[in-house]
């Protein structure tokens, strides 16, 4: 019964690819999301596709780094935060940091693509994510360890409050997010 199931699923998915792929008003998600397919694990390039299309950034990962773009032309306001790990007593606990703070608070820029380059030394998994008013609303996709990432978004209003964790770690890696003009 399981294989069964898992068969209908995959043709299920491999039909909404299909008829994706062929339509002209869909065609430029299709072809961001099987892109990334051809060079990683398709469920993954999948997930983060979908996860992200809900928004004005659309998210695409080659190799083992992803990103999120913007549709816009925006001056580019570049940020860095670096996943940090330090060994407790009984766990490891992570935090974002940069080179003045952990957890710091990160200046977006409106009418600006912010740009919030990512670097992950540590041994697990981390994920950036971008909430409002706890909807989210942009994410890195999973960084690897090891690895880098960038998540870019534009869709900063003056006012607004945003809030960025860890898809793995929301207790420890967070911080929020200002807006100036």
């Amino acid at each position: 019964m399981i294989s069964k199931t898992r068969s209908l699923g995959i043709l299920i998915v491999a039909t909404f690819l299909y008829i994706g792929w062929l339509s002209p008003s869909t065609s430029g998600l299709m072809h961001q999301i099987l892109k990334p397919a051809l060079s990683q694990d398709i469920t993954y390039a999948i997930k983060s596709q979908l996860l992200s299309y809900g928004s004005m950034n659309t998210a695409s990962a080659s190799g083992n780094k992803s990103t999120m773009t913007s549709d816009k032309n925006f001056p580019t306001n570049a940020l860095q935060l670096s996943a940090n790990e330090k060994k407790g007593l009984l766990n490891r606990i992570y935090t974002w940091a940069n080179k003045e703070d952990t957890n710091p608070i990160l200046n977006f820029k409106q009418n600006a693509d912010n740009v919030v380059q990512l670097k992950n030394p540590t041994d697990s998994v981390h994920q950036l994510v971008i909430t409002s008013a706890g909807k989210q609303v942009a994410s890195s996709g999973d960084i690897k360890p090891g690895k880098s990432g960038e998540l870019s978004f534009a869709n900063a209003n003056q006012g607004e409050t945003l809030e960025y964790h860890c898809l793995y770690h929301p207790n420890t890696m967070k911080g929020t997010i200002t807006i100036s003009s």
